[in-house]
């Protein structure tokens, strides 16, 4: 079959053109160094200093400046409208483990961090930082684990109980999470019989970046 010069041209164009389309879509994205953007309800969560998390972090996205610090029990919830035409979802953030989080075993035992699309779970695991006896469920893909059970800066330097950072978002589970519809309702909190008041323990997300796309990443 012949080609003119300018029918490859063209189907160059029409290349580019679905190639664009099938491009992931930046719907929403913060980092929490100019405060908390209307699309987010933090409950009694705030934007603060990162403290000794700063600089830990993946290719593209490091703590730094300010993060969401919210205590356990409080929901924190995105809500996005006027979604362009997709097949699926993508989250991305860094996740800190502040404090005397518990993990699964005993008492205080239950710190577990939930992640919902739309009423639905598509991540809930534990985080123990208070003994390196507790049980922690999750267990981070290799190169995820920025810091474990080391002093951070929010209980004080010595302090007994440590933190703890992962570059959590970029796990599979966050990634090509079927959805079409044009709005999303996205919950972050920390639950479960654990819990207990920030001053004990919390966490945090820094670099906080939802995705669109056409076709699977």
């Amino acid at each position: 079959m012949h080609i003119t010069v300018r029918h490859a041209l063209t189907l160059a164009a029409l290349g580019c053109a679905l190639s664009a389309q099938a491009a992931p879509v930046v719907v929403f994205a913060t980092d929490f160094e100019t405060g908390i953007p209307a699309a987010l309800n933090p409950g009694v969560a705030a934007a603060e200093g990162v403290q000794g998390y700063a600089g830990l972090g993946v290719k593209g996205s490091k703590f730094a400046g300010s993060m969401l610090r919210s205590p356990t029990g409080n929901v924190v919830t995105l809500t996005l409208t006027g979604l362009p035409k997709h097949k699926f979802l993508n989250l991305d953030f860094l996740f800190a483990a502040i404090d005397s989080l518990d993990g699964t075993g005993s008492f205080p035992a239950g710190d577990f961090f939930n992640v919902s699309v739309d009423g639905t779970s598509i991540f809930r695991e534990s985080f123990a930082n208070a003994h390196p006896s507790q049980i922690q469920s999750y267990v981070p893909s290799p190169g995820l684990e920025l810091a474990r059970l080391v002093d951070l800066g929010f209980s004080g330097p010595g302090g007994f109980f440590t933190d703890s950072a992962y570059a959590l978002g970029r796990e599979a589970v966050f990634k090509n999470i079927p959805h079409t519809a044009s709005s999303a309702v996205i919950t972050f909190v920390v639950e479960g019989p654990g819990i207990q008041p920030i001053e004990d323990e919390s966490w945090g997300i820094d670099n906080l970046q939802v995705t669109t796309s056409r076709k699977a990443k």
